[in-house]
């Protein structure tokens, strides 16, 4: 079951609960009793069939009844998930002649639905119409929920704040640290100047506690002794706050600070084993940048040997060894086991930007992960339906570990932007026929179904044409060069028709080829800047790494990229790590740095016209 789902499923046991339970609201005398008139398809659990009983009642009623009818069918289209059918109805619907209870509980599906489709104003005014002391307390979380997503999507941060701190005494001692973390999280979103105006109490209150703190914070953050003093202050003020200020203090973005001119760049790459070549692509990619940049600093390279174990792995003595040679910041290390070993080291004197992500949690302030983690792609690629408007997705994707991490990248942020994930399916890269993949998940095999049973009810033969199935905006396919040609091929061939079919940066070779990439007519992709000839033929660096390139020249050119930029950026650290509004053009995207010190990258959009690179618009 989706994230979705489980949420509308949350919603819909609390509503249900509220039903047993008292209501302070009086009953209007004019609102029908629904107790006697629920369909016995609703008790079966057989929604979709009570969905229309009740159209067809609500058909031959009038006033009271007929709103009642068209209440309950919308109850039911929401229990489907047909969102927009329940929204249709509860539209048409004269709220004002049903039950309080029964107002109450549509404003609150109304509010809910307008937030799946990202419409934080909408939410608000539904919610608008609650009136939260007369709601039971299961409401009341909902509603203060409900509200903290919308104030979220509307991006007012001083409400957003208050309705965390007015629903954290409504919650289970373990679900609290998550919304202390949330509320902290919205605070640091705020000015110093709105978080002492807009403080809503005095010590020791709890409600002016946070405020304070998260003053304390923000007014000094560029002076870590000034904070530190401002904090100890607080402790002093707020002594039985239940801020755990340590905990806090581990997620406050410190800017670090590097010296106004750098002498020496420590590069940590390994000059042998299975990272070798792509090493040198990345070193490559860090020269061309150096020599074009005409800058005095000095790069020195430090061979990292990628063992598993620590004692087989020497990418600590070799930081330590940069370090002592003078480096003001280190770029690399590349592999991801070296990458975890020096993320886990006790000290980190000198900033570090690694050439991977990882999972683990790191301590460090100043230390960060850049990658070209497919994930990235995915990520894009999920935002991109998003602003098309696109609800309702499948994704097809390889049976690998790879092919896994991608396809769970896409659907999380998928999801979470409130879309549908309607199937999924794996294929074997070993195969070359993937027809009896295709065809279900295309409901080209239902449709074929549905005709034979009409010929045999008939008893004739009828004209036919094999159709996909209707409920579904696009397909979402992870694939490499070669798959990727095939897929969409067979795709068509089964009637994807005009089914528009999004992929990551893997399906591009990376060399326009008209001739093979015809077969990926209408793919939509997404790339770093560097594959798109009219971007990267501007910057002199991708022409000087562009003659060094061998083997497979779309890994080697995006791996460039990515030392390019490694080089390029770091000008820009101090201001990308203070905020996640600060964003920086590159080679390999348009790249912020989050709070857990990842660089995130929002790539360019193209399709495939006649065999060649068409860039698009984002939206």
């Amino acid at each position: 079951m989706t994230q979705r789902f489980s949420a509308l499923l949350i919603l819909l046991t609390l509503l249900t609960l509220s039903a047993c339970q008292p209501i302070s609201m009086e009953t209007k005398p004019s609102a029908p009793d629904m107790t006697s008139l629920v369909s016995e398809a609703e008790k079966q659990g057989d929604y979709a069939v009570a969905a229309e009983q009740y159209i067809a009642k609500a058909a031959e009623s009038e006033g009271a009844l007929k709103s009642a009818f068209q209440y309950r069918a919308a109850m039911m289209h929401y229990e489907l998930g047909e969102l927009a059918e329940a929204e249709a109805l509860l539209a048409e619907t004269n709220l004002q002649q049903l039950t309080s209870r029964e107002q109450l509980t549509a404003n609150l599906l109304r509010a809910d639905i307008a937030l799946l489709d990202l419409d934080g104003l909408s939410a608000l005014q539904h919610l608008d119409k609650v009136d939260f002391d007369s709601a039971n307390a299961a409401q009341q979380k909902r509603i203060l929920e409900l509200r903290i997503t919308a104030y979220d999507l509307t991006e007012n941060w001083l409400e957003k704040a208050l309705a965390h701190i007015r629903l954290d005494p409504m919650l289970a001692e373990n679900d609290r640290e998550n919304n202390h973390l949330a509320l902290w999280q919205t605070l640091m979103k705020m000015t110093p100047q709105a978080l002492d105006l807009y403080n809503p109490g005095q010590p020791p209150a709890e409600d002016s506690g946070w405020f304070a703190l998260a003053y304390a914070v923000k007014a000094y953050e560029n002076n870590p002794e000034a904070m530190e003093v401002a904090i100890e202050d607080w402790e002093f003020s707020y002594p039985n706050h239940p801020a755990n200020v340590e905990q806090l203090k581990k997620s406050i973005k410190t800017p670090i600070r590097l010296p106004e001119q750098l002498e020496l760049i420590g590069i940590l790459l390994p000059e042998s084993g299975p990272a070798a070549n792509a090493a040198q692509a990345i070193r490559q990619g860090i020269i061309a940048a150096h020599f074009n940049a005409r800058s005095n600093v000095r790069l020195q390279f430090y061979d990292v040997r990628t063992g598993n174990k620590p004692d087989s792995n020497n990418v600590i003595s070799q930081y330590e060894k940069a370090v002592a040679d003078g480096a003001n910041i280190i770029i690399g290390p590349l592999d991801k086991v070296s990458v975890e070993l020096l993320a886990a080291h006790q000290t980190l004197s000198v900033p570090v930007l690694a050439l991977n992500r990882i999972s683990q949690s790191n301590d460090h302030s100043n230390f960060f992960q850049f990658a070209l983690a497919p994930e990235d792609d995915a990520r894009s690629q999920a935002e991109h339906a998003n602003k098309m408007g696109y609800k309702r997705a499948i994704v097809l994707s390889p049976r690998s570990d790879w092919g896994d991490r991608v396809a769970a990248a896409f659907a999380e942020e998928w999801q979470t932007s409130g879309g549908q994930l309607v199937t999924r399916a794996k294929y074997d890269e070993a195969e070359n026929d993937y027809s009896h993949i295709l065809t279900p998940i295309l409901g080209v095999e239902s449709s074929n179904q549905r005709y034979q049973n009409l010929r045999r009810t008939l008893g004739q033969s009828l004209e036919f044409e094999p159709r996909r199935r209707q409920d579904v905006d696009f397909l979402f396919m992870v694939g490499r060069p070669l798959k990727a040609r095939q897929l969409v091929t067979q795709l068509r061939f089964h009637r994807s028709g005009q089914l528009p079919i999004l992929a990551t940066s893997h399906a591009y070779g990376g060399e326009a080829n008209a001739q093979q990439d015809i077969d990926l007519n209408g793919l939509i992709f997404t790339d770093i800047p560097w594959m798109f000839t009219e971007q990267s033929e501007q910057d002199p660096a991708y022409s000087a790494v562009r003659r060094q390139a061998s083997g497979d020249i779309g890994s080697f050119m995006r791996l460039a990229a990515l030392g390019v930029d490694a080089y390029r950026m770091i000008p820009f650290l101090t201001a990308m790590s203070s905020s996640e509004d600060e964003k920086y053009q590159g080679a390999t995207g348009e790249l912020t740095i989050n709070e857990q010190g990842q660089i995130e990258r929002l790539m360019p959009i193209a399709t495939i016209r006649n065999g060649l690179i068409e860039p698009l618009q984002r939206d």
